[in-house]
């Protein structure tokens, strides 16, 4: 497959013409700060909502307007077109919609290597322009709010204005939505996705509970689940690797669904994912993804192996870092989606569960914090299942967190937290970027 689109893309180098899916550009370096990466977001959202193309940089129009390889083209600038990059500038005027499917091949021929970005079509609405963009040598408007960009048949990227061209856009949308119809599945696959997914988490949690009674803890755990919509297509591990990197939280030292290089600590490439076991002596984390995006998660309880100053030698719960987690278990929750290109209307279900809960009692690990309840627990297990929308889940990050705490810290003698405390906390966590 990836042989026959390097055939396909090494014709257009050689007979290089602009039509609705090709344009060329010349040999300029990738710089988010100028006039010609605007105009390159312009182009790559009027290409993502005109069924996809490609934008091949390293040609120059001719006078008799012909194209040319372009003599300036250097390894430096080829080396400018990297795709996160790129990625994280288109982002920036795209704020909450979906992301539009980018890759950048760097297609090698006789004269250069060429970069050539792939733009994949909306999947379900058009791209909305969300920022402006005016030169400031020329005052030129090259980007403009509230614009819907397409690529029409005599290769050009327009505003959407005239009838010709609400009509091409309406016929795009008919296209996605026929093909979103297509691929929803049906009921007897709905239930196979189902117990797969049920089978796979059983699986997981036996392995996990072996492997933590195993390296000697067995006080306690807190655990959750993500489930992604079925029927995504199949992930290779390697890609699993960058996307379990990319989703982790950069606001505490040991982040949850960490990905390390130590041989002992780094993940271990499975049949149906990638799977972590870390044991440091003093926590254990287990953490697995398949190859359908889905993610299981198990931490022993910190207070367990904490300094007897802190604990006062209880068994105990610490509120605030209980929030804490909470609260960048729902963040590694939007970070994946982000990293999987899940849709913004999508919905995934996250379950979150407290173990070994029974005889202790809600404490603060911070010195600072006043905070202290010496009725103890009776129930061993708190567990909440939420469905959460990709549009909702960082905007109403607080609510969610709140949700929780109230459930889980109410099974200590009915303790209702205050929620401009849980608040606090939360906010403490997004502030504390690393």
């Amino acid at each position: 497959m990836l042989e026959r689109l390097h055939e396909y893309l090494k014709d257009k180098l050689d007979y290089p013409v602009e039509t609705k899916d090709t344009d060329y550009k010349s040999a300029v370096k990738f710089d988010e700060q100028t006039d010609f990466a605007a105009k390159l977001v312009k182009h790559i959202l009027g290409f993502a909502n005109s069924g996809g193309g490609y934008i091949i940089i390293g040609f120059k129009e001719k006078p008799d307007k012909s194209l040319e390889p372009d003599s300036a083209l250097t390894d430096e600038i080829t080396a400018s077109y990297e795709v996160t990059r790129l990625c994280q500038h288109v982002e920036k005027y795209l704020i909450g919609q979906d992301r539009i499917k980018i890759e950048v091949y760097k297609q090698p021929s006789e004269r250069a290597t060429y970069p050539i970005i792939s733009i994949g079509r909306f999947p379900e609405y058009p791209f909305v322009c969300t920022k402006d963009y005016t030169s400031s040598s020329t005052g030129e408007t090259i980007l403009e709010s509230g614009h819907i960009y397409i690529r029409t048949e005599g290769a050009r990227t327009l505003t959407v204005k005239a009838p010709s061209e609400w009509s091409q856009l309406i016929r795009e949308c008919i296209k996605a939505s026929q093909e979103i119809e297509a691929k929803k599945p049906t009921e007897e696959q709905g239930d196979q996705w189902e117990g797969l997914f049920s089978a796979w988490v059983k699986n997981e949690n036996n392995n996990a509970m072996t492997e933590m009674i195993s390296a000697g803890f067995t006080q306690g755990f807190f655990k959750f689940i993500i489930r992604v919509p079925y029927g995504l297509d199949q992930i290779g591990n390697a890609a699993l690797l960058e996307i379990a990197r990319k989703s982790e939280c950069h606001n505490t030292g040991w982040p949850i669904g960490v990905v390390m290089t130590k041989h002992e600590y780094k993940p271990a490439s499975l049949a149906d994912g990638i799977r972590a076991v870390i044991n440091t002596g003093d926590e254990f984390d287990y953490w697995t993804m398949n190859n359908h995006g889905h993610f299981f998660f198990v931490r022993s309880h910190q207070e367990d192996t904490s300094d007897q100053a802190l604990t006062k030698g209880r068994k105990v719960l610490w509120f605030d870092v209980a929030i804490w987690r909470i609260s960048e278990i729902i963040t590694y929750a939007a970070n994946l989606c982000s990293e999987l290109n899940l849709k913004q209307g999508d919905e995934i279900q996250l379950t979150l569960s407290y173990e070994g809960l029974k005889g202790r009692v809600l404490s603060a690990a911070k010195p600072l914090r006043p905070f202290g309840r010496s009725d103890k627990c009776t129930e061993d297990k708190y567990e909440k299942e939420l469905e959460l929308r990709l549009t909702d889940i960082m905007p109403k990050l607080k609510d969610h967190v709140y949700q929780i705490a109230v459930g889980l810290f109410g099974l200590f003698d009915f303790y209702k937290p205050d929620r401009a405390t849980v608040d606090s906390i939360v906010d403490e966590f997004l502030n504390a970027r690393r």
